[in-house]
């Protein structure tokens, strides 16, 4: 083993004290001509076509694009059959209830707007309802997120339509109390108003 070791460390300082003798020495250009005359010349292969790879990213990026394209004609066609519009998680989940849920969903909104214009005299009651009905919505985006690994999906949904019906009434009841006490705020206004 000290041998070979022996061997190679004496080469390479025999390399190291010689490199500019090796350097010197270059070959000339006409021993490169015998050396390319002396090769004998193999008959020229056809040309194979080489497949570009990049036609294969092409080949990709269109199927991704047309995949796209079916998946966005699929919501679209999801939103004119069932009328979706605020949840399409749960309308592609379930289409079949898909119309039902947006038309609580819809009418929710409306209520909630209308409690927001009548209640903007009387933040401290809006902040009141608003309270009362964030408890449902967290049950609902509970049932709402159960909804993909529930056993019995079918129970699932109606109570998650029992729940917008909940959120509903409430909204209707808000609004009857907010209705009830703008009334009674104008007609206390019109006796207290000075005549003229």
């Amino acid at each position: 083993m000290k041998k070979s070791s022996d061997k190679k460390d004496r080469l390479e300082r025999f390399v190291r004290d010689n490199r500019d003798g090796f350097d010197a020495f270059l070959p000339q250009d006409s021993l490169w001509d015998r050396i390319e005359n002396s090769i004998p010349s193999a008959p020229a292969e056809p040309q194979r076509k080489v497949k570009r790879l990049t036609n294969h990213y092409f080949d990709w990026r269109i199927a991704a694009g047309v995949l796209l394209a079916l998946g966005v004609g699929y919501l679209f066609y999801l939103n004119n059959e069932y009328g979706v519009t605020r949840d399409p998680g749960v309308a592609l989940k379930v289409p079949a209830y898909a119309r039902e849920f947006n038309q609580y969903n819809t009418l929710i909104d409306e209520k909630r707007s209308e409690i927001l214009k009548l209640a903007s005299n009387n933040p401290e009651l809006y902040k009141d309802f608003s309270a009362d009905l964030k408890s449902l919505e967290v049950s609902y985006q509970n049932l709402k997120s159960d909804l993909g690994n529930a056993p019995n999906q079918e129970a699932l949904i109606r109570a998650m339509i029992e729940n917008l019906q909940y959120q509903v009434d409430l909204l209707n009841r808000q609004l009857n109390i907010l209705q009830r006490i703008n009334k009674a705020t104008q007609s206390h206004e019109k006796d207290n108003s000075p005549t003229v």
